[in-house]
């Protein structure tokens, strides 16, 4: 090969590897977006529903997402304990008689696509179901399946559900979209265990107040500072403010995820909000520990990494936050422990306890 011709070739190699990574970057962006969404979702049903009927709110609205991703024309969501069971579901074919359903989900993770993504933990596409054996033709099937995208939604190696996409027509999926719904699982994984973390907590509130109520007629005293053996005391228990987890405020609590030493590896706007920082700027922060007072450094350290080590089950504690402008706000924050891409996070949420002191 001559040098003219190297010389040619070169920027045009330049060019399609730019294309490349614009279009890497657009299915980031729209996996972002997706993740924004649910997020939002999550807030908005919350004032509306509670419980197994919220869940099922934010399942659909992930299957409607990924619908409108990939164009599909059907779909499908099984949604799994930590024994591999369905626990819910959503089915292509819509709502049918209990057993029925239940016959349907074991043959399809027995002998079709998803139970061909259970075993393997890998997104399958089928360009035409016609020649491949992954996929199981079901009786009385109301629609016709020739492709078919099966997405694996994991958290770290745990798989918390499975998301299928069909269309009428082959080849409609491509590695294209099979790589964008990869994308958008992961983030769908993390919102999805934040609804599951918030009904938990919910239900868990709900229940200490039923078996602890408060005398009638009585007002809450100002807290006052903990002894070491109160803190141990209280560790376990969920939080005591009943409004903590209300879906009527939920819009005023900011999300966040962080890996051990503090640093956000995710952070909703509601969370700069807070803090008084622009977004951009949050998140270019450091670590959670420059939100917080020097005095109380120590307090969140310590709860953090009981968190991380397994001491306790979550996160629960209140201190004194640093707002970028150095004035202090009395924030709750609460957090579970996860797995991320195999790291130890912990996801949650946090919020002012005096709302209307924060500048707008």
């Amino acid at each position: 090969m001559s040098d003219r011709d190297r010389s040619r070739e070169q920027p045009i190699e330049e060019l399609a590897s730019l294309r490349r990574e614009v279009d890497e970057l657009q299915i980031t962006k729209a996996a972002c977006e997706a993740q924004h969404e649910l997020l939002k979702t999550l807030v908005s049903i919350a004032k509306t529903a509670a419980g197994p009927l919220m869940f099922k709110a934010m399942l659909q609205r992930t299957l409607n997402i990924a619908v409108r991703l990939t164009d599909a024309e059907d779909s499908s969501l099984f949604w799994l304990n930590a024994d591999g069971t369905v626990v819910e579901s959503i089915l292509a074919r819509g709502a049918i008689i209990r057993d029925q359903k239940q016959s349907l989900i074991g043959k399809v993770l027995d002998k079709g696509l998803a139970g061909w993504v259970v075993r393997h933990r890998q997104v399958g596409l089928i360009s035409d179901t016609l020649y491949d054996e992954r996929w199981l033709t079901l009786p009385s099937q109301p629609y016709t399946v020739r492709s078919a995208l099966s997405v694996p939604i994991l958290r770290g190696k745990v798989l918390l559900g499975i998301l299928t996409l069909m269309h009428s027509q082959p080849n409609h999926f491509t590695s294209e979209s099979a790589h964008l719904m990869e994308l958008v699982a992961d983030r769908m994984a993390l919102v999805l265990e934040n609804a599951q973390l918030y009904i938990e907590h919910q239900q868990t509130d709900i229940e200490h107040h039923q078996t602890h109520p408060e005398p009638p007629h009585t007002e809450r005293q100002p807290a006052q500072p903990l002894s070491p053996t109160e803190q141990n005391a209280t560790k376990a228990l969920p939080p005591r403010d009943e409004s903590f987890l209300n879906g009527e405020s939920l819009s005023l609590f900011g999300v966040y995820i962080i890996i051990g030493y503090g640093k956000f590896l995710y952070a909703n706007p509601r969370l700069a909000e807070i803090f008084g920082y622009p977004f951009d700027e949050l998140i270019c922060l450091e670590s959670i520990f420059e939100l917080v007072s020097v005095n109380d450094c120590g307090l969140l350290a310590k709860h953090m990494n009981e968190c991380f080590q397994g001491l306790s089950k979550s996160l629960w504690c209140t201190f004194k936050g640093q707002r970028k402008d150095g004035s202090l706000i009395d924030i709750e924050i609460y957090g579970k422990k996860t797995k991320f891409y195999g790291k130890s996070v912990v996801i949650g949420m946090l919020r002012a306890l005096k709302p209307n002191a924060i500048a707008n």
